[in-house]
């Protein structure tokens, strides 16, 4: 081969190594070993130029002729074959191990410098491509800037929230934790938004829906732990004091939506509100202890009676008919924290059959979700009386919401001391025989007065005893 076949294959040669992609060029050539490279450049700067013109080096320098072979290979076809494996060996490790390359710093700036500087889609292509779900768990703390640089994370939290929940597990600090989900909080069109309103007629976990089964079943230990109800109770407190003005679509007057599908998730805080629910529904029936699971953090006590305090903050007395049902949004949502509350209450419990009951007589469950309860009959108090409640709404939340529970045969004993204790027992003497008097006529079919005169003719036995029981703190 003389110069111009040379010059011709290192023409098309390099023509090829032209039409692949500058970004991926630039991945291969940081990840190859400094060994490699040295070699290569051996290779092609010395060694095959050296076979090239070895037979013009051999007429001058005769001692060279003691390397060649009678019948061998010409040494122009053994620079060839070198060339053309070390083309190989570069296409190889381009196309063939393309998730292999190494984890270098330089590879780490150059993927950083592709985020910054082109559109996610072309740097989320190259960066799946050559970094496969192992390597990135493996070499994590390499990876995390890269994960965490807000560029990455306000995109892959709308639209590829499951790439990032395959290294959820690895997010076992508290500050990546909380700056990530409270991503998911901003975002009204994020997985946090989407999954809870697919839950709008179910108080259990749905399974297919990843991002509230990773953080709230599958981790939900690294959740509390990394301080989850804190970011999420800042989080909402600032949502709801940025509504506090008369106009504010809460205090609105409320609309039934005639598709119950529909309701209320025009208001943000109404996914808030589930999610609660959803988190510790899903504890009860998995039978985990909320409070067991972290040495830093606990129950929450006030997580919701905090919401209801601010709605009731923000709840205008202009234009309000307090007669109402629910005079405003703001009542409606009170509402429904009762509502998820008493299904606290139904499953962890009310002793159904044995596949069905969650209760365990260790759990802090038993006070927990009785004090929550009182928390918040105490804001409604409160806002009883700065006139934004009604006595008739305040009165049947605590029939609906505890004394019917208190009321079933299915109840457990500990929960039922502890409704007393909690809640019972701390009824303000102002609403006291108003809320015993609804309860009975509900329940029962009679009075205050017959209550107290114990006259029980047209009830069970069962009922009896349950009234009876009553009686002994009812003073």
């Amino acid at each position: 081969m003389d110069i111009n076949t040379w010059l011709t294959v290192i023409t098309v040669f390099t023509a090829i190594i032209a039409l692949i992609p500058k970004d991926d060029l630039n991945l291969n050539l940081n990840s190859i070993s400094k060994f490699e490279k040295i070699l290569a450049v051996v290779l092609l700067l010395f060694v095959i130029p050296y076979l090239i013109y070895f037979e013009n080096l051999a007429d001058v320098i005769t001692l060279l002729n003691v390397f060649t072979i009678t019948k061998g290979f010409a040494p122009t076809n053994i620079a060839f074959s070198i060339f053309y494996v070390v083309f190989i060996w570069f296409l190889v490790r381009l196309f063939v191990f393309k998730s292999k390359i190494t984890i270098t710093p330089k590879n780490l700036e150059y993927l950083t410098d592709i985020l910054n500087r082109k559109s996610f889609d072309e740097f989320f292509k190259l960066f799946t491509k050559y970094n496969s779900k192992t390597m990135i768990s493996k070499n994590w703390d390499e990876y995390k800037n890269i994960i965490l640089n807000p560029s990455f994370l306000n995109n892959v939290v709308v639209n590829n929230s499951n790439y990032l929940l395959q290294y959820w597990e690895k997010l076992n600090e508290e500050n990546d934790f909380q700056q990530i989900f409270r991503l998911f909080l901003e975002n009204p069109h994020s997985a946090y938004y989407s999954e809870i309103k697919t839950h709008w007629n179910s108080y259990e976990l749905l399974e297919d829906n990843p991002f509230l089964k990773t953080i709230i079943k599958d981790n939900l230990t690294l959740s509390i732990n990394n301080g989850i109800l804190r970011c999420f109770a800042d989080f909402v407190s600032n949502q709801l004091q940025q509504e506090a003005n008369s106009n504010s679509f809460y205090n609105q007057g409320f609309q039934l939506s005639r598709i119950r599908e529909n309701q209320g998730w025009d208001l943000p805080v109404y996914y808030h509100i589930r999610f609660i629910g959803l988190l510790y529904s899903t504890a009860i029936r998995n039978k985990v202890d909320i409070s067991m699971l972290s040495h830093r953090y606990t129950n929450m006590q006030t997580i919701y009676s905090s919401i209801i305090k601010q709605l009731i903050e923000n709840i205008s007395r202009d234009n309000i008919d307090l007669e109402k049902e629910y005079p405003s949004n703001n009542h409606w949502l009170i509402s429904e924290i009762f509502s998820l509350q008493s299904e606290w209450l139904s499953s962890f419990g009310d002793e159904y059959s044995d596949e069905k009951y969650y209760f365990d007589e260790t759990s802090s469950y038993v006070s927990f979700i009785p004090f929550s309860l009182r928390l918040c009959l105490n804001e409604l108090h409160d806002g009883f009386s700065k006139l934004k409640i009604s006595k008739d709404f305040l009165i049947n939340k605590y029939y609906y919401n505890v004394l019917s529970h208190y009321f079933s045969h299915s109840l457990n004993r500990k929960v039922k001391e502890s409704i007393e204790n909690e809640i019972l027992l701390k009824i303000p003497q102002n609403i006291k025989e108003d809320v015993y008097n609804y309860a009975f006529d509900e329940k029962y079919a009679i009075t205050l007065e017959d209550f107290k005169n114990n006259k029980f003719e047209k009830l069970r036995e069962s009922e009896i005893a349950i009234l009876n029981d009553l009686k002994k703190i009812f003073n």
